[in-house]
């Protein structure tokens, strides 16, 4: 039998008497039977390529399965397919100002899908009037019932709702998502740099204004040469600055400032001030302490570190997602760059007036003032002397979105049917809206993506 060893046993005795032999069956251990091979599981990836893509573009596979893209060029989505199986590309988030479309985007994996074809363009602009009648003064109400009297410096909180500083009523303005216009804070009857809460406070020569994480707002006087605070519960202090028109360098009120004009915030809720006439940049940490940041005190051009650089009227500033600091340096007609260690140099702009879009130096403006950067470090800028509003992307390239060239007026409509007169301050939102200071219109202007026809 199979698997059976016979051995001989012999028993024991001599001399040939009888004994017996037997045998003696043993079992071997059964042999292990392999394991059946697995089936044979065949996967193929799916990808293609995208291409004018300005921004960020979040694409989807599926459900669950995004691929975030920055540039133009290949992509491939990480999760792989099991052949046969479905797939769907489409487009989850938008880059900020572009429309992206989807060719050849679904079918069933029957081998690697490289095909898939994302072409994104530029979006027009879309110009409405969000608040304000046109006519000078200090109304409150919705939308265009409400009046403005020289809106020049306009923030976005995290709600949705805006703050303006109205320059020719030193009044900083409140907007809520829903176009209902109030006054924040001042107004007092004691005029000057008057603390207080609300329309108690008052502010001498009302300019700039920027948001914090925690809300706070903070205000540039030109002629108070201070910087303020306004808490979310509109309680105005002095942050910065004791009134004496020179730049020198201190904490808080042991400071100096030289007509302040526009004032932004880092991530690590660090201050940067331009100085119309003290023609530096300055830096104020959370605790206070004021540092030039650059800027040789002097009006005049020149890139280089620190001192070394020279400014001529700056007046918009912005800062953006890593620290660095662009500064729309109107006198010279360019937008100014400038690193966390002070190194500056010219992004945009030839130094000639003018109204030209192209790369770098090859691009014009005409005293540019407003500043914004989004989140793609997409920069904007409120182009006042040619009353555009433009885009610099962060390669430098420029190009306008809205208005005529030194065409004025107070126009709605998409691209260039669109007109301005004299802006000056410019922000966006995290959907990529922009609201637009129209300084001598007395208006809020709303400024949306819109697909080109």
């Amino acid at each position: 039998m199979a698997g059976v060893i016979v051995l001989l046993a012999a028993c024991g005795g001599g001399g040939g008497s009888g004994g017996g032999a037997g045998f003696l069956p043993i079992v071997a251990p059964a042999q292990p039977q392999p394991e059946p091979a697995p089936p044979v599981v065949v996967t193929h990836t799916v990808g293609g390529t995208v291409t004018g893509l300005t921004g960020s573009l979040v694409l989807q596979n599926n459900a669950g399965d995004d691929l975030k893209l920055t540039a133009d060029g290949k992509f491939t989505f990480t999760t792989a397919l099991v052949e046969g199986a479905a797939y769907e590309v489409s487009v989850r988030t938008q880059p900020l100002w572009q429309f992206c479309t989807v060719s050849k985007g679904s079918g069933k994996a029957a081998a690697d899908v490289g095909d898939v074809a994302v072409a994104c363009s530029a979006v027009q602009a879309q110009v409405s009037t969000f608040a304000g009648s046109g006519t000078t003064g200090s109304v409150d109400g919705n939308g265009t019932a409400a009046s403005f009297y020289l809106p020049y410096s306009v923030v976005v909180g995290k709600s949705g709702g805006l703050l303006v500083s109205d320059v020719g009523t030193n009044l900083v303005r409140k907007i809520s998502p829903a176009g209902d216009v109030s006054i924040f804070a001042g107004g007092g009857a004691g005029g000057g740099s008057g603390d207080g809460n609300g329309r108690a406070a008052s502010f001498a020569g009302l300019a700039g204004l920027v948001l914090d994480a925690a809300g706070n707002a903070y205000a540039t006087e030109f002629n108070g040469n201070r910087i303020r605070k306004i808490t979310p519960a509109a309680d105005v202090t002095t942050f910065a600055g004791n009134g004496n028109s020179s730049s020198l360098d201190g904490h808080g009120t042991s400071a100096t400032f030289n007509a302040p004009a526009s004032v932004a915030t880092d991530a690590a809720g660090n201050l940067y001030v331009t100085e119309l006439f003290g023609a530096v940049i300055r830096k104020i940490t959370p605790a206070g302490d004021v540092t030039t940041l650059a800027g040789s005190g002097a009006l005049g051009f020149a890139d280089g570190t620190g001192s070394a650089a020279s400014f001529n009227m700056a007046y918009g500033i912005a800062v953006d997602a890593g620290g660095t600091v662009y500064v729309a340096d109107g006198g010279n007609n360019r937008i100014r760059k400038i690193t966390p260690g002070g190194v500056v140099t010219t992004l945009a702009g030839s130094g000639q007036a003018g109204a030209a879009d192209g790369a770098g130096n090859s691009a014009s403006f005409h005293q540019p003032s407003g500043l914004a950067v989004d989140s793609d470090g997409i920069i904007y800028v409120a182009d006042t002397g040619n009353s555009l509003l433009r885009k610099i992307t962060p390669a430098g390239v420029v190009s306008t979105i809205a208005g005529q060239p030194g065409v004025l007026g107070a126009q709605n409509g998409i691209g260039t049917a669109a007109t301005f007169k004299q802006p000056y301050g410019v922000t966006v939102d995290a959907a990529g809206n922009l609201y637009v200071a129209d300084t001598f219109n007395n208006l809020i202007r709303k400024v949306t993506p819109a697909r080109a026809p």
